[in-house]
């Protein structure tokens, strides 16, 4: 039987209760050319990855995102199963929209993330050390 913290809060696993679309004529580095729809977005408040082994022994990555559904009091909780290009796919399109925003937003996320891997806050582990 599964304990639940009892916060008030429902938490959905259910992915089609969850939403908010990007739609418009324009294209990703077009400037106010798109429309948002944040109808049962997601606001992200956490977040964990993990190392997955997959059935035929392949290396994969999970990572799991929850957060307060928009204009509601439940929550999302959903786990996404990533590849190596997946995961770059995701990073680079945060990093070209960080450099889009402008240049000291861009500049800010770099130092920040060049801060994280000098301290190894990432894991508290530098590579391996076999």
């Amino acid at each position: 039987m599964t304990r639940r913290k009892k916060t008030g809060h429902h938490r959905s696993g259910d992915p089609r209760k969850t939403g908010g679309d990007i739609a418009g004529p324009g294209g990703p580095h077009d400037r106010n050319s798109v429309i948002i729809d944040t109808t049962n977005a997601v606001l992200l408040d956490n977040s964990n990855v993990c190392l997955v082994e997959t059935a035929n022994g392949s290396v994969a990555m999970a990572m799991l995102l929850e957060g307060r559904i928009n204009k509601t009091t439940d929550r999302a909780r959903n786990l996404y199963l990533l590849n190596g290009d997946g995961a770059a796919a995701i990073i680079t399109e945060l990093l070209a929209l960080a450099h889009r925003i402008g240049p000291e937003f861009g500049d800010r996320l770099m130092a920040r993330i060049t801060h994280l891997l000098d301290t190894d806050a990432f894991t508290g582990q530098q590579g391996d050390q076999s």
